[in-house]
This record gives C-alpha cells, structure tokens and sequence, in this order.
C-alpha cells in the first residue's frame, strides 16, 4: 500500500489524499484512539479533522502527536465549541476566540495548519459572520501565523462562492459525494452544472477543497439507503470524490483502526476496483420517490431549504451526530411546513416531501 499525496496552496507541502475524520472516535477507547491515530501517520497519513462530537478523544489524540505534530496537518474549526464536553456552534465572537483557543491548548500546539470558519449554509449566517468580527479575527489569526490557511466548511455552494469572492479563502471543506453532486437530466442522471462550476473555479484559483460525507453519511454503501437504489463501495466513493477538481483529500470518519483499515484498503485497489461510471447510466426511474437533495423543487413559500432537512434528517438517522446542531441552526426548518404540496409539483423524483417534513418534525422534536 502507497499513500498518495496532493499539493497544498502556495507549495505549502504534500497532503494525503485520505485523512482521518475525528467525529465519531469518542466511541472507541482512549488507547484504541491513540492507535487509530498512529496507526494512519505510520502509513503516511498527514491529516486529521477535529471536529467531533464527544471532545473525550481530544486527550488520546494530542497524545498520540506528541513529538510529531509538525507532521500533522491538523484541520481545526473556529465556532464549534465543546460546553461540558459536547459539541455546539457559537457566533458570539468572545466565545469563538475562547473555544478556539482552547482547542490549541488541548491539543498541546501554538497553531492550527487549516483553520476552518465552522459550518456555515445560510446567507443570514454568512453576513454575520463577516459583520460580526468572526471573518477578520479569522483573518488575523493567519496574519499572526496561528493559522496557515484561511478556510470555512459548508455544504452550500451559494455560501462558497460569497466566501471566494472574499479573494480570502486557500481551502475549505465541502459536503461532496456523488448523491449530492448529480441531478436528474432527460431521464438520466448528469452531474450538476452548479457543483461542477464551483469546482472548476476553485481549482483555477489555486483553492483546496477537503472532503466531508464522501459516503453520504454511509447511505451510498448499502443499496437500501442509497438514493441511487445502487450501493457504491468505498473505494468508487473516495475516487469520485479525489476526481472533482480541485480536491485534496477525504476525510471520512472513523471510529475505528478498522475503520481505518477499511478506508486504507483503497491504496491497493484497482482502477477496475474503483470505477464508479455506472452511475451516469442509471435512469432516474431507479431512483424514485429518493431525495437526492438536488432542490428542484424550490422555491418553498415558507422558505424552508427543503434539501438541506432532507440531508440532515438522513444523516441524523445513519448515526451522525453533528446533523441534530445543523438542522436545529436552520433558520427555517420542517416546523415551517405549511403541507401546500408546491415543492412535491416540482421534484423530478416524486418524492413525498410533505412526508418527509413531517418525519423530520417528529424525528427533531424527539431529540430537543
């Protein structure tokens, strides 16, 4: 097995095209942590995601980079914050800088190598952010060598190009799996013109994306939960996403050395092992009645973000801890639903959106 690497902006070095997701680690024990983590640099791993749900696997993880941190390219995030241990998002500014600062000092390290403006996808958000102090504290923390590189996560592309156009940004990380980037087109399935363009533009500026949900939350593992009907294998889903322009590497989660294991495995596959082209022949009949979150179906008169409830109720439902907080910091959600069937009118794949509104009123309801 070979690692494969990928420049980083500005010839800041290599990073690897696989990396670890620290969001579901709290699951294992500290020692199989402090493995997971030195088990993935021993074979040629060089980033970690530290957002997590449980901040009980901060502790191993700092641990197991003692003495090697520099060899880590740590990817930390600016608003997510751990009150009594679990995780929420803040935009109040004091607290931002306070949580920030304590997760360098956690992790026993003076600097973060991508400091990510965490997880935003409203227009509302973004204009805070920037009006807020939040984008040039950021801004300064790269000044000052705290950062080495400016970036954000979401999963809107309307809330990426306002951030590029900010002429800021070196990387962020993108929701990117082949459910997300393709839409319904004369009967088939065809990639999004939108995604696509975003990608494209980002690579001829010289910015990085890193890859979250590379598996959709793991949906498009098992061909139950597909919105494809059609289970993909891990290796098809890490080489769809490192072929969209523009990428750097994928950090799906882990919650275990087996986990790491299985994801590692796509080293020594084969280009037969990892063709994911069946995908464009698929006829969207397949697919009926699946929200693949593709918005056709907007606009909503009650200015719901219909595919965004659709995507965190199925993560939320498939153990992803994170999409309770995201859904619940929507500034419309399924609550708004007024049941007038105007977005069912519109959806190419006859999905029962009214339906699912009221699934996921009931599901998020039951977790407040």
């Amino acid at each position: 097995m070979k690692v494969e690497y990928r420049n980083m902006p500005h010839g800041g070095g290599k990073i690897s095209t696989i990396g670890i997701g620290a969001g579901s680690l709290h699951e294992s024990r500290p020692q199989e942590i402090k493995d997971v983590i030195s088990y993935g640099m021993e074979h040629g791993i060089n980033l970690i995601d530290t957002v997590m749900y449980d901040s009980s696997a901060v502790e191993p993880i700092e641990q197991a980079l003692k003495g090697q941190r520099d060899e880590m390219i740590m990817q930390m995030h600016l608003g997510a914050v751990y009150p009594k241990g679990t995780y929420s998002r803040t935009r109040v500014l004091s607290k931002l800088k306070r949580g920030f600062e304590q997760e360098l000092k956690k992790y026993g390290t003076d600097y973060a190598d991508i400091g990510i403006i965490h997880c935003v996808d409203e227009v509302r958000d973004f204009e805070k952010i920037m009006s807020n102090g939040i984008f040039d504290y950021a801004r300064k923390l790269k000044k000052d060598g705290t950062i080495r590189y400016l970036g954000f996560s979401s999963h809107s592309t309307d809330i990426c190009r306002r951030f590029i156009e900010t002429g800021e940004i070196d990387i962020f990380m993108f929701s990117l799996n082949a459910a997300y980037d393709f839409k319904p087109s004369q009967g088939q399935l065809a990639l999004s013109h939108e995604r696509m363009e975003l990608y494209r533009e980002c690579e001829k500026r010289g910015i990085g994306i890193t890859v979250m949900k590379p598996y959709d939350g793991g949906q498009l593992l098992n061909a139950k939960t597909s919105p494809f009907r059609h289970s993909m294998t891990i290796p098809q889903c890490i080489q769809y996403a490192l072929d969209r322009p523009a990428v750097l590497s994928c950090l799906p989660g882990v919650r275990s050395r087996a986990d790491l294991e299985d994801v590692l495995k796509y080293y020594s596959t084969s280009e037969e092992e990892r063709d994911y082209s069946f995908i464009g022949s698929l006829p969207h009949r397949d697919i009926q009645g699946a929200c693949i979150y593709c918005n056709h179906c907007q606009p909503c008169p009650s200015g719901i973000d219909i595919g965004s409830v659709n995507k965190y109720l199925d993560l939320a439902k498939a153990g992803d801890e994170l999409a309770k907080d995201h859904y619940m910091k929507l500034s419309k959600n399924a609550n708004d639903c007024i049941e007038c069937g105007v977005c069912e009118k519109n959806c190419p794949f006859h999905v029962n959106i009214r339906g699912r509104m009221l699934e996921a009123k009931h599901y998020f309801d039951k977790l407040r």
